[in-house]
């Protein structure tokens, strides 16, 4: 399944940063997109320092659940990404 996102540049720069081969990114991506608990992560703010545009290969689940809770949420699905995104580097996988 292909995601369009505009990451932050916070998040964008993280993850490139931890990319070593072509096809991380998207590995990265669906990991933190599969770890997150969408309906209880705090919501950041896509709005500051917005990044260029990517397309990551995500899994079918993912992206389910994804748009599922961005609906019940009342967010858009790219707010939504960011802001597991952006848990997901602060954790364990902090550059």
């Amino acid at each position: 399944m292909r995601l369009f996102l505009r990451l932050t540049t916070e998040v964008n720069d993280r993850l490139r940063t931890m990319m070593r081969y072509h096809g991380e990114l998207s590995r990265y991506i669906d990991q933190a997109l599969n770890a997150a608990d969408f309906a209880a992560i705090e919501l950041k703010s896509a709005e500051s320092g917005r990044g260029r545009g990517i397309t990551a290969v995500i899994s079918h689940s993912a992206n389910d659940r994804l748009r599922s809770v961005a609906k019940q949420r009342g967010c858009t699905v790219t707010a939504l990404a960011n802001s597991a995104l952006k848990e997901w580097l602060g954790g364990k996988h902090a550059a």
